[in-house]
């Protein structure tokens, strides 16, 4: 070969090494991409068995269960203590009845104050007094206030009953 003809090879040598380089490295990111994919498809595809467990209902909490505080918040003389009539007759323990002693100024319906061992209490409250709103105060006692806002129409009836649940043990059933 000629020195004028090795000149000549140099370059298309030089281009072919370089795309023999190019396409070695696609076909190893392909291989790489196609072995993470069949590895994050065939990993732990089997069934786990779930434990069965038994449904244990909640204690159901009853309005005489609840020690309750009624409080005036608003210009409206003797809303305490008719209200805490009504209060009385639905089974709730009335304990005080007086004006706000914190003399807040309440739009709502109502505001019910409770401590940390008072808050199943206090939702059952809510759940009687429409738009009434929870505070927890937290108080060491059970006890709850309900404070009697602008709001305040009257205390509903009972709520519907939820239905109960069995204790039966709730279990998935799996087929092989």
């Amino acid at each position: 070969m000629t020195q004028t003809q090795e000149r000549e090879a140099t370059p298309y040598r030089v281009r072919r090494q370089r795309r023999s380089t190019i396409v070695v490295i696609v076909v190893l990111l392909a291989l790489a991409g196609a072995f993470y994919y069949a590895s994050t498809y065939f990993r732990d595809t089997t069934p786990q068995a779930v434990p069965c467990t038994t449904v244990v209902p909640a204690p159901v909490l009853k309005p005489i269960d609840v020690t309750l505080n009624v409080y005036n918040a608003t210009t409206r003389k003797g809303l305490a203590s008719s209200t805490a009539k009504v209060v009385r007759e639905r089974g709730f323990k009335v304990k005080a009845v007086a004006n706000d002693p914190k003399k807040a100024s309440i739009k709502q319906s109502a505001q019910i104050r409770f401590g940390p061992s008072g808050a199943a209490s206090a939702r059952l409250v809510q759940s009687r007094v429409a738009g009434a709103v929870l505070v927890n105060d937290k108080r060491a006692d059970d006890s709850v206030d309900l404070v009697l806002g602008n709001g305040f129409k009257a205390i509903r009836a009972e709520p519907p009953a939820a239905t109960a649940t069995s204790g039966a043990p709730i279990c998935p059933t799996v087929t092989p």
